[in-house]
């Protein structure tokens, strides 16, 4: 790993090279050969109906390459060897010009005779895996048209998705960009942007490039988070699906977004990086873990498993911008009752009321009985057809007892009545404060406890999220 393990957030749960190779890239014993050659692995997909992008042409030897009609290829492709590594020896062609020469993502203009260099140093083994040279079969196949939702953070090339796979459940992701500098290729070792992403919503977290953290595209003004990946439920699908018909058991997917097709894989990984731990600021571990007794997963239940287990990180930055916590519209609450025993039950957020309601029940529970008592003492029948001076001193008394912090009138269908409201330390996740509520009679209502704007200064509303599971009463 790079300097970036100490900005990490859950540094501890860094995976290192020695334990991937040792408890994960093991058990793709005798399936790294697949991953491996780009034609087996689309053969595989194929075959399965797994979406890759089209071949028009492989050259395999020196015979093929001689009789290579490269007249019949489109004006726009991507050459690249059916063995290669981070990006080695790929090639993207956007457009032919008059003259019969082709384009390159670095503008540089290739005649057929560049295109049969590449392919001899493709066959020649310039650009396999491994210490020593091996031949390498050379494809050319469709150039993926940009979806526009990454129009404007890509430079020219086609930013793919990076699936980390393990016993069939997606657990992490992370967006790749093209840049300048990696010469439009979507690989983060020479210069591409590798993007988090939250694996629930499908939606960008943290961006490094060359191993330091960014925050927006260089040379402009556009925000790397909040970056909406589309297909992201497919996305998840496909990843699983890949494992599932491969049978390798640790797992890369590499997934691009076609403007008119949607996802398409292009290629499997047996040997995934670890840098897209820095690129989502979390670890591995943890989550590798979580899913490793994990049985009999179906498509459905892996896409379930990933956004309920991995979810949240664009959460965490939107609290670490905001300073807020991000709450849903139901949500746990916690009380240190006056005994020192903590109480949680459930409660409804409610930005339609100004002010925060317990049940007196709970407040009961909780230890304060005593004020209760003392309000139900005072206010022992209605006060709606008391004169305004007999009100007054109603209100007057029930100031009187120290817990009282405050005394409100409402309407109510029997026309006006008092509430008392006391103050009581609270918590919702990690986030505590001290709650201001009227105690009033929520038998009949769904939850003990509402939470109006008055308390919610503290936090941000998702209307969409779900909240903590918890008890309603």
């Amino acid at each position: 790993m790079t300097n970036l393990t100490l900005s990490i957030r859950n540094s501890s749960e860094i995976l290192g090279i020695n334990e991937r190779n040792y408890r994960y890239l093991r058990l793709n014993k005798g399936l790294k050969s697949l991953a491996d050659n780009k034609l087996l692995t689309k053969k595989l997909l194929k075959s399965n109906d797994i979406p890759t992008p089209e071949v028009y042409g492989v050259i395999k030897n020196r015979r093929d390459l001689e009789n290579f009609d490269f007249d019949s290829l489109p004006n726009s492709f991507v050459l690249k060897p059916s063995r290669g590594v981070k990006g080695a020896g790929i090639t993207i062609y956007y457009n032919r010009l008059k003259d019969g020469r082709w384009i390159t993502a670095s503008r540089e203009k290739h005649e057929i005779s560049d295109l049969k260099t590449q392919v001899q140093n493709i066959l020649d083994g310039q650009y396999s895996l491994g210490i020593r040279m091996r031949s390498s079969a050379a494809i050319f196949e469709e150039r993926v048209k940009m979806h526009p939702s990454f129009k404007h953070y890509s430079y020219r090339g086609i930013p793919d998705i990076r699936v980390i796979v393990y016993r069939k459940v997606p657990v992490m992701a992370m967006l790749r960009l093209p840049t300048e500098e990696s010469g439009g290729k979507a690989n983060i070792n020479r210069g591409a942007l590798g993007v988090g992403i939250d694996m629930a919503r499908g939606v960008t977290t943290d961006a490094i490039k060359n191993n330091r953290l960014i925050e927006s595209v260089p040379n402009k003004r556009l925000a790397l988070s909040g970056i909406k990946v589309p297909y992201w439920t497919k996305i998840l699908r496909i990843a699983h699906q890949c494992q599932v018909v491969s049978g390798i058991g640790y797992l890369g997917v590499d997934i691009i977004i076609d403007k008119e097709k949607g996802p398409m894989v292009v290629e499997l990984n047996a040997r995934p990086g670890l840098g897209i731990q820095a690129a989502n600021q979390d670890g591995l571990k943890d989550r590798l873990e979580k899913v490793r007794k994990v049985k009999s997963v179906t498509e459905s239940k892996a896409v379930r498993l990933t956004k309920d287990l991995f979810g949240g990180e664009i959460d965490e930055e939107l609290e670490n911008i905001t300073g807020r916590e991000l709450i849903g519209l139901t949500e746990k609450i916690c009380f240190m009752g006056k005994n020192m025993k903590e109480i949680c039950v459930a409660c409804k957020i409610d930005t339609g009321a100004d002010s925060s309601s317990i049940d007196k029940r709970l407040a009961v529970k909780l230890g304060y009985e005593d004020v209760v008592n003392y309000y139900e003492k005072i206010i022992h029948a209605s006060v709606a057809d008391k004169q305004k001076e007999e009100r007054r001193a109603y209100k007057n008394l029930l100031y009187k007892h120290k817990e009282v912090v405050k005394v409100t009138h409402i309407k109510t269908a029997a026309g006006l009545d008092y509430r008392v409201k006391i103050e009581l330390p609270a918590k919702i996740n990690d986030k505590e404060f001290l709650l201001r509520a009227s105690i009033s009679n929520r038998s009949k209502l769904n939850y003990p406890v509402l939470l109006g704007k008055n308390d919610l200064k503290g936090f941000l509303i998702d209307t969409t999220k779900r909240g903590s599971n918890a008890e309603k009463k």
